[in-house]
């Protein structure tokens, strides 16, 4: 049975007071949700022309009202002010879960009898009659209330919106009412305005309580995938699905229940931890391939994203350290030439000069990065871009930026890209050696310049920002093979940084006992490591570097018996007992083992690796580039630990 739609115009609603004046109320006329509302008052007795009796808290009944709502104001009241402020001519209310007025914001509206609705007037439906605060509370749903829908007030010179709040356990937190002009010719406008503001508050309700977690945004478009229609999906860090907001439910086709509690695996095709060393330490776009489609997904790590509507433009705070500490404390193990360039390096950037950053997986390029952004001595932007967690179609959008009407589904007023964010600031280009050719004659162009182009736009945006490229491929390597661009290379390439490789840091004990601390600290453990494990650790090649250190010291750690007191040889797991030369398992104990498992000291193994890769190299005939690839490592690796 097709359902016909009510036409909500005055005439309409003429019909039906009409009609009620006879005694007869014909519901059919009416918007469903308005003729519920008009039944329920006339069950209460209320009818047009009964004489209103509000009762308005006074001055200390609404402070103990706001004191019992803070939670509520203090999430609400900044971006409410702000609406109401580009909203001008139109009166915002905050209210309670009852209905009773806590703030009002704007304009100022009089209505009936020279009734003024502001703070501590309760809008009850039973008392008041059709009004759109009650009913969107009733109807649990954004709602509008035209000016002639108002049961009691025939002539109501303002139409009006509201829009419930949800909690995160579903439960109602307050509402948000939007009051306009009667004659307004689009009141469907400030419906959505009003959506708008309550679906960026339940982002930030759940952005605020999953902070400490990962956070996948999801969306049909990419354009809306940082808007407040975006789904938001909060993750473990072992990988299980903890929440699931109604916008991901919608956009992934299931039921939050059914979602909460599964591997997150499943939504991305992928290893869990392949995508969080992907997305260590900064947010990454993905495509997410479903059965009902394709959706974008932006995954950001713990403490890193906040709501695009809701964000503050200010700047970062300084940093608590002093200029260059940074920088001075992370090569301060540095063999002496390589921390040396890192100086040169930042004193390059400052002058304008871009840095390229080379080194293996996991050796922290983009701590240096950072730290040489640090060292500019001022508050500014650092913006970073995973070249290779973008897909190609992707990578466009995101670094030059897009136009209005770019593509279907482009954000009205289009979007900046990475290069504007980072204006005045630093850009990190990570993994720059996976972006496409064709994308790199655009950056190419863009870098030279110093102006971009967003995609679907003619406009010419000036840029001024600092770039620093990092791969850990060999770029010189990837130009004889065809698969870099020559030119864009030398334009990267003013200085370059060769990160040392974790087994090349001097005092590597020292700082493995550090790590080990605070580790201990975060978890809340009381360990030691025993002495003869840190000198062992110590003098592990680790072809993973500082990833593979770390996720070491945690498997360490969290394995530990809670009863031990000090972590042993022994204790590993068995494969790091392999790794490190350990002879048996053993239960914790608070003594080194009783029998070493290997005679061979940090600086034997060392040498061994060294003749490994001297055979290696004499057996591919000298070629370096050959061998480290048979070695699993860049060739400027090669050269460095081959003095």
């Amino acid at each position: 049975m097709t359902i016909r739609a009510a036409l909500r115009t005055p005439d309409v609603i003429r019909q039906v007071r009409e009609h009620l004046s006879r005694g007869q109320l014909p519901v059919d006329l009416l918007d469903a949700s308005i003729g519920r509302s008009w039944q329920r008052c006339l069950d209460h007795g209320l009818l047009p022309g009964t004489r209103l009796e509000l009762s308005q808290l006074d001055s200390g009944e609404l402070r103990l009202q706001r004191e019992a709502h803070r939670r509520l104001i203090e999430l609400a009241d900044p971006l409410v002010s702000r609406a109401a402020e580009d909203l001008r001519g139109c009166q915002l209310l905050l209210a309670t879960p009852d209905a009773t007025i806590l703030k009002s914001y704007g304009r100022g509206f009089v209505i009936g009898e020279h009734l003024r609705i502001g703070a501590g007037i309760n809008l009850d439906e039973r008392r008041f009659g059709t009004n759109a605060p009650a009913l969107a509370l009733i109807e649990r749903a954004p709602v509008l209330v035209k000016s002639c829908e108002h049961l009691l007030f025939p002539d109501n010179p303002v139409s009006c919106v509201a829009a419930p709040l949800f909690d995160l356990d579903g439960s109602c937190l307050g509402l948000i009412d939007l009051t306009f002009e009667a004659n307004h010719p689009r009141p469907e406008i400030f419906l959505r305005r009003v959506q708008q503001l309550t679906g960026a508050l339940e982002q930030r309700l759940f952005i605020r309580h999953y902070q400490q977690r990962w956070v996948l945004q999801v969306h049909a478009s990419l354009a809306e995938l940082d808007g407040v229609s975006c789904g938001l999906v909060a993750i473990s860090d072992t990988g299980f699905i903890l929440a699931v907001d109604s916008q991901a439910s919608h956009w992934l086709g299931q039921a939050a229940a059914a979602l909460t509690g599964q591997p997150v695996e499943a939504l991305f095709g992928s290893s869990w931890p392949a995508l969080q060393r992907q997305c260590e330490r900064q947010s990454t776009l993905l495509g997410l391939e479903l059965t009902g489609g394709r959706l974008f997904g932006r995954l950001n790590p713990p403490e890193q994203w906040q709501p695009a509507e809701v964000v503050s433009t200010t700047l970062p705070p300084p940093t608590a350290t002093p200029l260059g500490c940074q920088l001075n404390d992370l090569v301060a193990d540095w063999p002496a030439p390589l921390a040396r360039e890192a100086h040169r390096a930042a004193r390059a950037l400052a002058a304008g000069l871009p840095v390229l950053l080379q080194g293996e997986t996991g050796t922290g390029k983009e701590q240096l990065a950072r730290a040489l952004h640090a060292s500019l001595g001022e508050r500014r932007p650092f913006v970073a871009l995973n070249c290779a967690a973008l897909p190609e179609s992707l990578i466009e959008a995101e670094l030059f930026g897009y136009g209005e009407g770019a593509f279907t589904g482009a954000r009205k007023g289009g979007h900046g890209g990475r290069l504007v964010q980072a204006n005045g600031g630093t850009l990190l280009l990570d993994e720059i050696g996976d972006m496409p050719l064709a994308l790199q004659a655009r950056l190419l162009r863009v870098l030279q310049e110093r102006v971009v182009t967003p995609l679907g736009d003619h406009r010419e945006v000036p840029i001024d920002c600092q770039v620093i490229a990092a791969s850990h491929r060999d770029l010189e390597e990837l130009v004889a093979a065809g698969d870099f661009r020559e030119d864009l290379f030398y334009r990267l390439a003013a200085v370059v940084v060769e990160l040392p490789a974790l087994s090349e840091h001097a005092g590597l004990a020292a700082r493995i006992r550090k790590r080990w601390a605070a580790l201990c600290h975060d978890h809340g453990r009381d360990l030691a490591l025993d002495d003869p494990l840190v000198e062992r650790l110590a003098g592990y090649p680790w072809p993973g570097n500082w990833r593979e250190l770390e996720h070491c010291l945690e498997a360490a750690l969290m394995g530990a018996d809670p009863e031990c007191r000090k972590v042993t040889l022994e204790d590993l797991s068995p494969r790091w007992q392999r790794k490190l030369g350990a002879g048996g398992i053993a239960t914790c104990a608070d003594t080194p083992p009783t029998m070493p498992a290997s005679t061979e000291s940090p600086q034997q193994l060392r040498e061994l690796e060294r003749l490994h890769m001297l055979r290696t190299l004499e057996a591919h005939g000298g070629n370096m580039t050959s061998a480290a690839r048979a070695l699993g490592i860049s060739r400027s690796t090669l050269y460095r630990r081959l003095g």
